[in-house]
């Protein structure tokens, strides 16, 4: 894969994992269950230390976020955060569990991408398959308390 199109998909998760960090605090602002806010709380740091490793790759890649897509992370995570909380828990955990279904896609359509002879690519696999695992771990956590409650 050509840099510039490694730029954009680094760009692309960076700005999903924000809008996941977004999304999950305000959930957990609005919440008035213990359990679920702080479990919220906890994949929102998870979810912050996803997104400041693509940062760094970025950076080393010569590059930062692009603005538009930090913009765009803002509204889509924001906005949602709000409003999700009030639509009943089992909506916002099926919102959160096919947010972080689109997040798993799209991570391994990356990682089956990479040139893994290439040190950087070989480097980035690496650190992307430990956020994949995350996300696949949030997405069960999800899954589970919204089948619970069904």
């Amino acid at each position: 894969m050509d840099n510039k199109t490694l730029i954009r998909w680094l760009n692309w998760f960076y700005a999903l994992e924000m809008s996941q960090v977004d999304l999950y605090l305000n959930q957990a602002r609005n919440s008035s269950d213990y359990y679920i806010a702080n479990a919220l709380l906890r994949i929102a740091e998870i979810e912050a230390g996803h997104a400041e490793i693509l940062n760094k790759f970025l950076l080393k890649l010569g590059t930062k976020p692009a603005k538009i897509d930090s913009l765009i992370s803002r509204i889509t995570g924001n906005i949602p955060g709000q409003i999700t909380p009030y639509l009943g828990t089992v909506n916002f955990f099926l919102y959160n569990y096919t947010l972080e279904t689109i997040a798993i896609r799209d991570y391994k359509y990356l990682l089956r991408s990479l040139d893994q002879k290439k040190e950087l690519q070989a480097e980035l696999a690496y650190l992307l398959i430990g956020n994949l695992i995350d996300e696949d771990l949030h997405r069960l956590w999800f899954k589970e308390r919204r089948d619970a409650l069904l």
